[in-house]
């Protein structure tokens, strides 16, 4: 009964060009822990490449304003990718005044309704939060969120393990330009021409060419200036290495690799060094190192002093 005197009561409708910055400033008002400029959440919803009206839903009550948005995105499995789908919860946001009301609830049942209709839905279909590769904010829910964990797993989501955030303060990062050269390694900043020899990953691992880099690596040349640096090898003149940041907001690091051949040599140091300085230049004060594993997080600490910032738990479900 409850539920149906809210649906009579709200207006529901797309994230569009009209709405966008009134939907913009609700999220920026009711979410702890995270803001973004206007133009990152306008990249993030309506120019992503898997943004689809129909999953999207703004809520508005009775006198216009907005109170809530949730944003549903499908992006390919890396099993089976060319026949799976997963479904993300990318964006659910819900005005402080209207939560634990049953709209939040009402508004997931009806986008969880229309993945079920979509020709989208697959065997067993996965339902996950917030990792929207190519171009996703957190790799994980933030648990500082109680009432986001509590809402997920009323919905049924289950948590997975975690994973680990990096932050880093830019003032320790120095001004002078780093070297272009590390034992006959040239690093430069990629242009348009360098694109199709790095975006494949070839140099590197079939796991690194199956998973989401190389596409993220293609949004980095997207920015103005590109915001990925190279290092190519002395004899034959090829990429071995990369590192790429601000693809996921301004101040966003990786991802980053060199071919197996070419470590020890300094050049992923070095290649992260000028992302630090090209962020730097434009003004970013902290560097956000994304999604960090395994003894790579001791690397960013001892030779960056980076330290963990963020500790976010995989959220997923099938239905």
């Amino acid at each position: 009964m409850e539920n149906d005197i809210i649906l009579k009561l709200l207006k529901f409708e797309p994230l569009s060009k009209e709405n966008l910055e009134q939907v913009y400033k609700m999220c920026e008002k009711n979410v702890l822990f995270l803001s973004q400029p206007f133009q990152t959440f306008q990249k993030a919803t309506l120019e992503s490449a898997l943004f689809e009206p129909d999953f999207s839903l703004i809520a508005s009550d009775a006198d216009g304003n907005i109170i809530a948005f949730f944003m549903i995105v499908f992006r390919r499995s890396q099993i089976f990718k060319k026949r799976r789908r997963v479904a993300v919860l990318k964006f659910f946001v819900v005005k402080k005044e209207w939560r634990c009301k049953g709209l939040g609830t009402i508004i997931y049942t009806m986008l969880e309704k229309r993945i079920k209709k979509s020709k989208k839905k697959c065997f067993k279909m996965k339902l996950e939060v917030m990792t929207s590769m190519p171009d996703y904010w957190l790799p994980g829910l933030d648990p500082r969120h109680t009432e986001a964990f509590f809402f997920l797993k009323k919905q049924g989501f289950k948590k997975g393990t975690e994973r680990i955030n990096l932050c880093l303060n830019m003032e320790v990062i120095p001004r002078e330009t780093p070297p272009l050269e590390s034992e006959g390694y040239k690093i430069m900043r990629a242009t348009l021409d360098d694109k199709e020899e790095l975006v494949p990953l070839k140099f590197m691992p079939k796991i690194y060419q199956l998973s989401f880099w190389p596409e993220e690596i293609a949004l980095s040349f997207k920015n103005d200036s590109i915001t990925t640096f190279i290092a190519r090898e002395p004899k034959e003149n090829k990429i071995i290495g990369w590192a790429s940041h601000s693809i996921h907001f301004p101040g966003s690091f990786g991802p980053t690799g060199v071919k197996k051949s070419a470590r020890g040599r300094g050049i992923g140091g070095l290649l992260l060094n000028w992302c630090l300085w090209d962020m730097k230049q434009g003004g970013v004060k902290k560097t956000t190192i994304m999604w960090v594993e395994g003894d790579t997080i001791y690397f960013y600490l001892k030779s960056k002093t980076a330290r963990i910032c963020g500790f976010y738990w995989i959220m997923k479900k099938r239905f």
